[in-house]
């Protein structure tokens, strides 16, 4: 399996985005409403990530805090509602070490634990935090430009390629 461990405030969901009227969108939306989905995903960024997982027949672990809100099967329907080809197989936990110094180590050390205890050929982790720790496959995104920025979608393709 080729995995792309996946953020989404920062990487789909943008500043612009977060200021969504989400009365407006439960309005047209009753899956969304019924969901409290706060707003929708970047066009964009979506599209590029689309292309990405269908390109490197990717799939998804969720390492975004939005697990903590959602059931697998519920983030389903969310990514369903913000057009994305693929939805989450799973999520990284949400144990944190035994001596954390923050929200960044404790996401390098949950990637790392769900790489542990899972088969894997390749992968790569995309967040707007700092996840250095991580090595080369970690891709950086400026939380303005998610997965829209050029660069950005060009590594994590060479990283499958």
């Amino acid at each position: 399996m080729k995995a792309i461990f996946l953020d989404i405030d920062g990487v789909l969901a943008l500043p612009r985005q977060y200021a969504m009227q989400r009365n407006k969108l439960w309005a047209r939306d009753t899956m969304a409403a019924n969901l409290k989905v706060p707003y929708l995903w970047d066009e964009r960024c979506v599209v590029v990530l689309n292309r990405l997982l269908l390109l490197n027949d990717l799939e998804i672990v969720l390492s975004s805090d939005w697990r903590l809100h959602y059931t697998l099967e519920e983030i389903k329907k969310v990514f369903q509602i913000n057009g994305v080809a693929k939805h989450p197989v799973s999520y990284t936990s949400t144990e944190t070490p035994a001596h954390s110094s923050g929200l960044e180590c404790d996401r390098v050390h949950q990637i790392e634990q769900w790489l542990e205890n899972n088969p894997v050929t390749s992968w790569v982790a995309v967040d707007d935090m700092n996840l250095v720790a991580l090595g080369e496959r970690f891709i950086r995104t400026d939380e303005r430009m998610g997965l829209g920025e050029r660069s950005t979608a060009e590594k994590i393709q060479q990283l499958f390629c």
